[in-house]
């Protein structure tokens, strides 16, 4: 395959370690640049958001667990939905289930504070990959390095416990492949990619992206050497990636469901509805506080695409503006494009360092120039250790140490891994397993809390729906939609599907309605949640028989609450229950 030398490239370095001979007086104790960007996900996690409850802030996180769970007990992939009393047995693409099956088996082992652990590694690793494609794309560690801090520090927004982390890192993994191809010629480096593409594919729906990296490099090389008029390169460059890609896509076949996930997903992520009614499909909130980080890399990427342009690389100006129009799109891609779009900032930036250095006009760009020439100086001093001498000792410790502080956290708050009772109905839930008979409620409660439902409930409690919007359909979706915003259909939407209870926020718009219903009441309250149960010619839904206590403290044929300080759920007329004490 053609290769791009450094004359094609000005100013770029293959990125392998040049050795020095003062090499013998760096201690093997000390951090590669390589530790320290494994590391910078755990600096950003605790510098620039709240700790590690910032991975539990959605609540998909319990039902990938769930899922992992039943896969384990079953020892197969569910075909079928297995959480909802709405669609149960309705067909269910559980896409991700080698990530679930994953997640499973931490938590069982170590709970949630695993999960976050492992969440840490996997942003950890991607840090590092996006450091490594950087040194190799620009020869220049300090430029890679700080750029990877802030890549990674853009891409908080989308940190979550779930299996969409390893779309980045694997992006990350492609993008090496193809630049240590480009830079070296060495075409049999693509064969990793398909078998690669066979674990991606079953860990998560983002496998595309691979093949879309592969598609760019093949377009890209054709218009370069056409303009080189290098008929040659055309045919052989070209080919290999689009070869790739082929098989890359042929390969992606390879998981339990075959061409139809990717009909599912192809599907899924062309419907406008989600678009226009999920957060995380829709263009980020520029008023967020990790929205400077995304600008700023965001600045870079547009200005190192036209730097590119102007030297005729339209392989990194393809990836550039391509995945810079997708960041803007929507928030999920923002992590995928700080991993693709910092190789090539890095090669620009270390040019324009090149140009200040040979600018004689303005001196303070000299300067500046320079003083990073001295510091990169420094560092490449530092990576001229041979591998094998490295013990890679803070790092490790580093991520031991983190790992027992998540097991014994204290009272330290942003060490606890634990779903935010301020966020989700932590203590609701708590009363909800207290129900006599879970299996006969019927519970309304929004898709974000559905996650947390199961993980807490499942199976002696269904939900009405989750997280899981490409399975319930944008049709369904929206119904939900409209019984969370209390339209005028809520009730009808509710009484179709056998609705008899309703978990909401204590300050939602639907709370405030079913107050003010004689057929809805209040039978349990706290400053985050509050459970309403419908009634039925004044008794309860669930009553069967026995004795139902009043406020009051005297049996009555009412619904099932009393007030004795603060409200309480009380199981409903449960056989045996004891009476609340008298006033």
């Amino acid at each position: 395959m053609c290769s791009r030398s450094d004359e094609t490239m000005p100013g770029t370095r293959t990125g392998e370690p040049e050795h020095v001979a003062e090499s013998g007086t760096v201690p093997s104790w000390l951090p590669s640049l390589s530790d320290v960007a494994l590391l910078i996900p755990i600096l950003v996690l605790f510098w620039c958001t709240t700790g590690v409850g910032w991975l539990l802030t959605d609540s998909d996180t319990g039902w990938h667990i769930r899922t992992g769970e039943w896969i384990l007990s079953n020892r197969r992939v569910p075909a079928a939905d297995i959480f909802s009393f709405t669609k149960p047995g309705s067909p269910w693409f559980a896409w991700e289930w080698l990530s679930d099956v994953v997640m499973a088996a931490v938590h069982h082992v170590a709970g949630l504070g695993g999960i976050v652990l492992l969440c840490i590694v996997v942003l950890g690793l991607t840090s590092t990959c996006i450091y490594r494609n950087a040194v190799a794309e620009s020869g220049h560690r300090l430029i890679a390095i700080l750029l990877t801090a802030l890549a990674m520090a853009a891409s908080t927004i989308h940190w979550l416990a779930r299996p969409h982390l390893v779309t980045p890192l694997l992006a990350g993994v492609f993008l090496g492949t193809l630049i240590r191809v480009q830079r070296s010629g060495k075409s049999r480096l693509l064969m990793v990619l398909p078998p690669l593409t066979v674990l991606w594919v079953n860990l998560h729906g983002g496998f595309f992206v691979g093949i879309v990296l592969l598609i760019t490099y093949a377009l890209g090389s054709i218009v370069e050497d056409f303009i080189q008029e290098d008929r040659f390169c055309v045919r052989t460059r070209a080919k290999n990636y689009a070869l790739t890609a082929v098989a890359c896509l042929a390969a992606s076949l390879i998981n339990p469901y075959g061409y139809r996930l990717h009909i599912h997903v192809a599907q899924y992520l062309g419907a406008s509805f989600y678009i226009r009614r999920i957060s995380e499909f829709q263009s980020t909130d520029f008023h967020s506080f990790s929205a400077a980080y995304f600008e700023t890399l965001l600045t870079l990427a547009i200005a190192a695409a036209f730097w590119h342009l102007a030297s005729g690389r339209l392989i990194q100006v393809m990836v550039l503006l391509s995945w810079t129009h997708l960041a803007l799109f929507s928030v999920r891609n923002i992590p995928i494009f700080a991993v693709v779009a910092a190789p090539g900032i890095a090669s620009a930036f270390r040019e324009w360092l090149e140009y200040g250095r040979s600018s004689s006009s303005l001196k303070w760009l000299w300067r500046f120039s320079s003083s990073v020439s001295e510091l990169e100086s420094g560092l490449r001093l530092i990576a001229s250790r041979r591998k094998r001498d490295r013990l890679h000792c803070i790092a490790c410790l580093a991520v031991l140490t983190l790992g027992v502080l998540l097991a014994y956290p204290g009272h330290f708050k942003a060490l606890h891994a634990e779903f935010d009772p301020n966020r989700f109905p932590v203590m609701a839930a708590s009363a909800l397993s207290q129900q006599a008979a879970p299996n006969s409620v019927r519970l309304y409660a929004s898709w974000q809390w559905g996650g947390y439902l199961i993980y807490r409930l499942w199976p002696s409690l269904k939900v009405f729906d989750d997280g899981r919007t490409d399975f319930y359909g944008p049709v369904f979706v929206q119904d939900g939609l409209d019984v969370w915003d209390a339209k005028s259909n809520w009730s009808t939407v509710l009484a179709e599907y056998g609705v008899n209870a309703a978990l909401l926020p204590a300050d939602s718009a639907l709370a405030s309605v079913l107050r003010e219903r004689p057929d809805w009441v209040s039978v349990y309250q706290d400053q985050v949640a509050v459970l309403f149960e419908r009634t039925k010619r004044g008794k309860c839904f669930t009553a069967t028989q026995g004795g139902c206590y009043g406020r009051d403290g005297y049996e009555r044929s009412e619904p099932c609450y009393f007030h004795a300080r603060r409200v309480w759920f009380i199981r409903a007329c449960d056989v045996g229950s004891e009476a609340p004490p008298a006033r």
